[in-house]
């Protein structure tokens, strides 16, 4: 009777023994889990005050306390590039996106990310302090083709949510036009008015493939399209002289031509000492 009673006592002590364990891992996650708050609140604050430096530390400390969190890798993300660490930004995004690659945000903020590096690539003050133009060249058609490809992700994606975005294709289609896809360019602008027929911006880029293409009529009706709703357009006079011309409307075109450069486009004077004497 003893040696039973003695089995029950150690089944009851063993019974208690986990259930302390489990209120004790419970309280820590607790505990661990309102720091994680508390520096994430902390460094948002310091982030809405300019301190970018004090939030990477206060995301450093979050990160280390919950790593499977990607919110905390994208706010990261967002104070590196606030301090012109674009690589650093970077792999944030990239591992936020890992974490999350249903979070069309996240997405959406790692192309944002991505165009702003190719900016700074593209950029007339990197150009000009670039020791070796055909390196920075190759980095700007890298930077481009995986932008492209990050694209072609989020596009998918909102198209399964059904949730597409024209600036998505917009983006693509600038990039494509700029890696010598006019047609792929077109294709994305078209989904853009399929979407906003009032995005003037898309008619004036699928305007410039247009001509790359040689269609110079339709790049006209495009570029009148966007003069239609601001006659104060330059550059789309500018562009829609060049195409008047090359389809032989030379009367129209040097008059598109003057027009541009008295607003103040500069490439219009050479182009009428050219074209229109």
């Amino acid at each position: 009777m003893t040696a039973g009673v003695n089995v029950k006592t150690r089944q009851i002590s063993l019974c208690l023994a986990v259930s302390v364990i489990a209120l004790c891992a419970q309280g820590c996650y607790h505990i661990l889990a309102t720091q994680e708050a508390l520096l994430e609140d902390s460094a948002e604050e310091k982030y809405e005050k300019g301190d970018f430096a004090g939030a990477i530390r206060d995301y450093n400390k979050a990160i280390v306390l919950k790593p499977g969190y990607g919110v905390l890798y994208r706010d990261r993300a967002l104070a590196r590039e606030a301090m012109g660490d674009f690589t650093g930004a970077m792999k944030d995004l990239d591992t936020a996106v890992a974490l999350r690659p249903w979070d069309l945000e996240m997405s959406r903020i790692r192309v944002e990310a991505q165009i702003a590096i190719l900016d700074s690539l593209q950029s007339p003050a990197t150009n000009s302090a670039a020791a070796d133009k055909v390196l920075l060249r190759m980095e700007i058609v890298t930077a481009r083709i995986r932008i492209i490809d990050i694209l072609d992700k989020l596009i998918r994606l909102q198209r399964y949510y059904g949730e597409e975005d024209p600036q998505a294709y917009g983006d693509r289609g600038r990039l494509r036009f700029d890696q010598g896809d006019p047609r792929g360019a077109i294709e994305d602008f078209d989904e853009v008015l399929s979407m906003d027929y009032n995005a003037e911006w898309a008619f004036y880029n699928r305007g410039l493939a247009e001509a790359v293409l040689g269609d110079d009529r339709a790049a006209i009706r495009d570029f009148t399209r966007v003069l239609k709703n601001d006659d104060s357009d330059g550059e789309a006079f500018y562009q829609r002289g060049l195409a008047r011309i090359r389809a032989g409307d030379y009367d129209r075109g040097c008059s598109d031509l003057r027009r541009a450069r008295d607003l103040g486009v500069e490439e219009s004077e050479n182009a009428m000492e050219e074209m229109c004497q």
